[in-house]
């Protein structure tokens, strides 16, 4: 693309009506700024793959694809490139839809250049404030980003501090989950912090279980069963506060034993009701349990939790989700 010199502005005017859009490129050089003029919104959009413009000024009646196409084109791929809609219909309908579709400013024809001109540098202005407020709510998101992550991780070392078995649990879940996640289309970086974050803290409830439990040798009894089940609702419970901008977090982590056909808990959702990261969570925190050793078992082997994971496949775990899982798992920690 041809960078043009930021010193004045650039504009296409895009106009079939022959008269009009030579007063408009005339008119707008004597002002200061630099213009293409075209004819058509084929042409437009072959200058726009050229050039980069700092506005678009376009007929709505024109000769094939109309200008409200052009708009909705341009905002498929530019959401802040100021556009100024030009037509010859009075009709308050036609108004709406155009600033609808993201026209930044609507003017009646015939318009006279300096008004042109005026909601030129209006449009220019209003996008120039909301890039700037813009760019100040990011610094901002990413200070309580990094707030929130210095929460994340002293929850995280509480738990393993008291419960060696954990240790780097948390972590090596949230790596093959974020793993699995990365090889989903669609998936966009707030999806994929949230469920690293979710996976980071999915068994922080833990820390309201007593240790005899967690730790014990044997088979668990019916209310030491249902005092571990309860570590999803306490997990959600210490997250209500922290997670307060990062709701998707605090639903991850409730529903991290939801299974696939209902059996779950806490809620017994089933199916896409449950979060994908919830589901995500599922396969990796198997899979790491299963090559890790824990109190009532030694670690088994990388392809003993690939079986394991294929065999609950539409029961336990998402079915859309374990293909993903044998694509990738190779690449995850097992030490047998």
């Amino acid at each position: 693309m041809i960078q043009k010199s930021p010193q004045h502005p650039y504009v296409l005017v895009v106009e079939d009506d022959r008269d009009q859009r030579r007063l408009l490129e005339a008119g707008l050089g004597q002002q200061g700024f630099r213009v293409t003029a075209v004819r058509d919104c084929r042409s437009a959009l072959h200058r726009l793959t050229l050039e980069k413009f700092d506005v678009v000024v376009s007929d709505l009646n024109l000769p094939g694809m109309r200008g409200d196409e052009l708009l909705r084109l341009i905002r498929n791929v530019d959401k802040t490139l100021p556009f100024i809609m030009l037509t010859g219909e009075n009709d308050v309908d036609v108004a709406v839809r155009a600033v609808r579709d993201g026209a930044d400013e609507y003017l009646m024809k015939p318009a006279s250049v300096g008004k042109v001109v005026q909601h030129i540098l209006s449009a220019m202005d209003r996008r120039r404030r909301s890039t700037d407020k813009d760019r100040k709510l990011r610094d901002a998101d990413m200070a309580q980003l990094k707030a929130f992550m210095s929460g994340v991780q002293a929850l995280v070392n509480s738990l393993e501090t008291k419960d060696e078995y954990t240790r780097n649990h948390s972590k090596k879940v949230a790596q093959i989950a974020l793993m699995m996640a990365q090889r989903l289309p669609g998936m966009d970086k707030r999806q994929l912090r949230e469920i690293r974050v979710g996976a980071l803290l999915h068994d922080i409830g833990k820390i309201g279980i007593p240790l005899t439990i967690l730790h014990k040798e044997g088979k668990l009894d019916e209310d030491e069963w249902e005092a571990v089940k309860k570590h999803t609702i306490y997990g959600a419970r210490i997250l209500e506060p922290l997670a307060k901008d990062y709701p998707l977090v605090q639903a991850i982590v409730r529903h991290e034993h939801e299974r696939w056909d209902g059996g779950g808990y806490p809620d017994g959702l089933a199916g896409t009701d449950i979060p994908l990261g919830s589901r995500l969570i599922m396969i990796a925190d198997t899979y790491d349990a299963i090559c890790s050793t824990r109190p009532y078992r030694k670690a088994q082997s990388r392809e003993f939790a690939l079986k394991v994971i294929q065999e609950g496949s539409g029961t336990q775990f998402d079915p859309g989700l374990v293909p993903v899982f044998e694509q990738t798992y190779h690449e995850f920690p097992c030490p047998v």
